[in-house]
Order: structure tokens, then sequence, then C-alpha cells
């Protein structure tokens, strides 16, 4: 193994390797499109478990799934694996978390909004990707209606699926919460007023993310940027 102070950690936490708290070790950190995972990944994943860890596996908080106990020199092994077989690895440290998706209306009976078309327009049309670097973790969440089972009220940015009983024909659309975390320090963002359709929730999510790369001190999470500046001037900047 590497001395200790050779290794490039936060370089491993930006390729899916967490160091564990056991000297030598790292977790195998994985991730798939709105957490969906094919019979075939589950398999590679619990051969990749057997091989290079103690043949367990974690299932995450963000609908990923990891592998401790895998040894330093086995890492890039480990990776060409997983890969090899198309599974795509998570991250941590100052970056876009996976984006986080409820079933939606694919198959859950309460889902009102297609969940995974938008995570997909999200990091395929807007390039909003895990790994995206930023000043410090940054998270979004989608649920398909207001149950709201993927906890959107304490994200950067939430969106749940609703009816828009403004409009004529009560068409649905997304709501809406900004600036919300977790932690030590949780908080709860704020609901914007209006229901967004489509197009507009997507070019929102764009300049939020885009507003907090260019203005957020290192290490500061997207709600204490808007305490510093004040939420109203940050609608004004985000263009609401």
């Amino acid at each position: 193994m590497e001395p200790e102070n050779n290794i490039d950690y936060d370089a491993l936490k930006k390729r899916g390797f967490l160091r564990t708290r056991q000297k030598g070790y790292f977790a195998l950190r994985t991730r798939m499109p709105a957490g969906n995972y094919r019979s075939i990944d589950l398999e590679k994943i619990a051969q990749v478990a057997e091989k290079y860890g103690r043949g367990i596996v974690h299932l995450t908080l963000r609908q990923g799934i990891e592998v401790p106990f895998v040894r330093f020199e086995d890492i890039d092994a480990a990776e060409k694996e997983i890969q090899a077989a198309g599974i795509q690895l998570g991250t941590s440290g100052p970056r876009l978390r996976p984006t986080t998706a409820c079933p939606g209306s694919t198959w859950c009976k309460t889902g009102l909004i297609d969940t995974f078309l938008l995570f997909d327009r999200i990091e395929n049309e807007k390039n909003i990707k895990c790994a995206m670097d930023l000043p410090h973790k940054f998270k979004i969440a989608i649920s398909g209606c207001p149950n709201a089972c993927t906890r959107v009220q304490v994200s950067e940015i939430g969106i749940h699926g609703a009816v828009n009983l403004k409009s004529p024909k009560k068409e649905i659309g997304y709501a809406v919460y900004i600036g919300g975390c977790g932690g030590k320090n949780p908080r709860i963002g704020f609901k914007l007023e209006k229901i967004f359709t489509d197009n507009e929730v997507l070019s929102l999510i764009a300049r939020v993310v885009e507003f907090y790369k260019n203005n957020a001190k290192p290490r500061q999470r997207l709600g204490q940027l808007i305490e510093e500046i004040g939420q109203n001037a940050f609608l004004e900047e985000i263009g609401i």
C-alpha cells in the first residue's frame, strides 16, 4: 500500500471510493440512473463484493449500492470490473451527488409525474450530472407526488409533482423547494409559489446550479448562500 500521506483521498472520493475507519480499506460507491439497477448489475456488484470486499453490500440513502472493505491495492481492479459492466460510480466531497427519484408515475399509484424522464432531462439536456464539481455538496431530489418520499424539503433543490389548482384545466406540474439540506445543521428549504411546467422547471434547476457554482464560497451550502444574500435577492438573481 502507498504511504498514507501519498494518497489523494479527494481524488478517490470523486472516483467513488470512500475511506473507511479501517486503515487501508475503502467503500466502493455505485449509482445508476434514478436508482434503477438491473438484475445483472446486482449480480456483478455481488461478485465484486465477494472478490474484493467481504461479501456484503450496503444500500445508501441516495439510491446507490456500496461495497465496503475494498483494499487500496484492489481499487483499480474493482473499478475496472464495475465500469466494464456498465455500472456507474458514485461520488463524495464538494460535488453534485446522485439525483434521487422515486418511481413516480412509472408504477407508483400516487405518482403524478414521470420522475425518470425528468431525471434523464436534468442529466442529458442540462448536463447536470453526478460528480459535477461545486463549492460544496449539492443534492437534487425528485418525488412523483406531494408525499415527497425522497425528502424534497431537505435538498438543495427538491421537486415533486403537483396539481396546478390555479390553471383552468388543473394541469399537472412541478412544485419546487430550494435551499434545504440535511447534516449537522439541517434546514427546510422554502417552497416557491408557482407550479412549474416541464421546461420551466428544467430551466430553473440549471439557473440555480449555475448561480451556486459561481457565487458560493468553499464549503458553503446553498441555504447558507441564500441566507447571506437574502431570499429576495437570490430569487431575483435566478429570475423568479
